[in-house]
């Protein structure tokens, strides 16, 4: 980003004090730059020799190993490639055989260590179940029908709930089950779908002798549940039926 004056800047490279014309600048000079590109990439080619060289002593160490009839806690862990505290606790629970030759000194026979490998449970990868196929899907229309919400607003709904969609033709198709269990998580009350009356904002106006701009707001503070229909709206006259009795 440009900034308006210039900034004085400290160079990450040679740390000297320069004025930038940008925020993100971070060198003083192109020489700085490409200088600081060749120490980091030289770094890179450090960091994975350093990587190569110790799995090859990793692995020579563990091949010595391989052919020693004793272990130490610490030879068998390197061994088996988990930590010391993961052997003591098998030889805590009985799993590894092993003695305590002095009190600070115990030994495992390799051996034994060949047996608790030979005796341990086969690992064995759960079936995963074969995921059931989409049967049933929503059209955009029948989406605002139902839940009373505009077309751009289930965009909005897909891509937070992750929704799985399709397309037929020029139609874009909403899975039912997946927005359905969105929309009852979201508090939605599928009984409103069985109410025989609904309102529209002028018949509410009419009924209660409200303004239109009262009844916009009586309906969002109540969220009075609504569903569209050939672009109406239509507000559950139950609920509101209930709450204008309550306040007479």
């Amino acid at each position: 980003m440009r900034a308006k004056q210039p900034v004085t800047k400290l160079c990450d490279y040679c740390g000297n004090v320069f004025s930038a014309s940008k925020y993100n600048v971070r060198y003083c000079s192109h020489e700085c730059n490409s200088k600081a590109y060749q120490e980091a990439q030289r770094q890179k080619v450090v960091a994975l020799t350093d990587t190569l060289t110790n799995k090859k002593k990793i692995k020579k160490t563990q091949n010595s190993l391989s052919d020693r009839p004793y272990l130490s806690i610490a030879e068998a862990a390197q061994l088996l490639g988990v930590s010391r505290w993961t052997v003591s606790r098998w030889i805590i629970s009985r799993k590894i055989v092993a003695k305590r030759i002095t009190k600070r000194t115990t030994r495992i026979k390799r051996t034994d260590l060949d047996v608790f490998i030979d005796n341990a449970n086969l690992y064995d990868v759960e079936s995963t179940q074969e995921r059931k196929p989409i049967a049933d899907w929503y059209t955009l229309d029948e989406i605002t029908a139902k839940y009373g919400i505009k077309r751009h607003q289930i965009r909005n709904i897909v891509n937070a709930g992750h929704i799985p969609e399709k397309k037929e033709g020029t139609r874009t198709l909403i899975a039912k089950s997946k927005l359905d269990a969105y929309f009852k998580k979201q508090g939605f009350d599928s009984t409103i779908l069985n109410l025989a009356e609904w309102s529209t904002v002028d018949v509410i106006k009419e009924q209660y002798n409200m303004t239109e701009k009262a009844v916009h707001i009586f309906v969002s503070r109540y969220k009075i549940p609504k569903m569209r229909q050939d672009g109406k709206l239509y507000y559950s006259k139950q609920h509101i039926d209930k709450l204008k009795n309550k306040e007479l």
